[in-house]
């Protein structure tokens, strides 16, 4: 069986790191990891495509389109500008291909509808089930003529007989087949994502508080998102809680990401713009509580990390963070924020220890990268058989 894996980049963001972990979980003799962004990964399965002057100005006029039609505020991509991707992968005529995140004009939609190959998207987002949006919590589709074209695109290659699904949690299996009621025997359930355990690991938070300069004798509470400007993510409600909270002496908060916020100079808080990968798993590691407030999401790399490194994870309801913090963390309402503080405020230690054991022990059994590869290659098998 030749496969294609075919994402964005290898290690911008959580879908792209997510994709890189499943191929790595599953890779064959014949499968390819192709992605239009330079590599960060050191391995000869993966491809640059395009040259990147090409792409970055079908990006620049695909924002300039957004910006001029569309009235919406939510993250957005359209797919409707052709890159000869499809060219690509004819010549490796692949058996199956498997899509993970395609946008910032990766491939257009009509090369899509091109593909005869088996194709199996990876739901990473809910741009498939939007016009153009990559998370919406309402359904509306026909506001201009462009979104009008990319749903219409978007439904020829969402029906079509070689085309599956595959959601990581099931909320995210739910949300698709409410969207597409017909189409349920066509989405197939790989629970969560692989995560390196060996990384993302509790150890010595005496000695890692140490070597960061933080105080070793408080509850250290990480919030962490690729972009904290990214107002899906919730910062707004983040800074609300370090706000009320900055006065607790046995509490210390610190975030992680790219900011170009002037954030308040409180004395138990500290924000890294930056961090390598390995220092970041220490960041978790040192850290007891992990803070997610993301308003609408998938499925966090950031949470399974949080819990892989034995932190107690606190998040709002938001997409399949409920499915993997039962009984493990807690989960509250955006409109319990109050609650959400007042809990923290009070947090005991044997709290966090109990919680700790259960996380690590969770990560152990369901997010790793043997556990994915009996899912992907027995939804791989399933799939070639079909007749089409």
């Amino acid at each position: 069986m030749k496969i294609i894996f075919l994402s964005f980049s290898d290690h911008l963001g959580g879908a792209s790191m997510a994709a890189y972990s499943i191929f790595k979980s599953i890779k064959k003799k014949n499968s390819f990891f192709l992605t239009v962004y330079s590599k960060f990964k050191d391995t000869h399965e993966i491809f640059n495509i395009f040259n990147k002057i090409y792409t970055n100005i079908l990006r620049i006029i695909e924002k300039i389109i957004i910006l001029l039609l569309s009235k919406k505020k939510n993250h957005q991509s359209l797919n409707i500008f052709d890159t000869n991707i499809y060219k690509k992968i004819k010549r490796i005529n692949p058996d199956i291909i498997n899509l993970h995140w395609i946008n910032r004009s990766m491939i257009s939609l009509k090369e899509l509808n091109k593909i005869t190959s088996k194709v199996i998207v990876s739901l990473h987002d809910m741009w498939f089930l939007n016009s153009t949006e990559h998370y919406s919590e309402t359904k509306k589709y026909k506001n201009n003529f462009l979104e009008n074209y990319c749903w219409r695109e978007k439904k020829k290659f969402i029906y079509k007989k070689n085309t599956f699904f595959i959601a990581h949690n099931k909320w995210m299996q739910n949300q698709f087949i409410k969207t597409f009621p017909k189409l349920k025997n066509k989405i197939y359930l790989s629970k969560y994502y692989p995560i390196n355990c060996k990384l993302f690991k509790p150890r010595n938070k005496t000695l890692l508080r140490k070597k960061f300069k933080l105080p070793e004798n408080k509850i250290i509470i990480l919030y962490s998102a690729q972009d904290i400007t990214d107002k899906r993510k919730g910062y707004i409600y983040y800074k609300k809680i370090l706000n009320k909270l900055s006065k607790n002496k046995k509490l210390f908060f610190l975030s992680l990401g790219n900011s170009n916020l002037k954030i308040d100079n409180y004395e138990n808080y500290r924000h890294y713009d930056y961090l390598t990968n390995k220092k970041s798993a220490e960041l978790y590691s040192l850290s007891d509580i992990y803070l997610c407030t993301s308003l609408i999401d998938n499925l966090p790399l950031t949470i399974l990390e949080a819990l892989s490194s034995g932190n107690l994870v606190v998040s709002f309801d938001s997409g399949g963070a409920s499915e993997v913090l039962k009984q493990r963390g807690y989960i509250f309402k955006k409109k319990e924020l109050q609650k959400l503080i007042n809990f923290l405020d009070n947090i005991k230690e044997s709290q966090i220890q109990k919680k700790s054991i259960l996380s690590r022990k969770f990560s152990l059994k369901n997010f790793n990268q043997s556990k994915t590869r009996s899912y992907y290659i027995k939804i791989f098998n399933q799939i070639e058989k079909k007749q089409i």
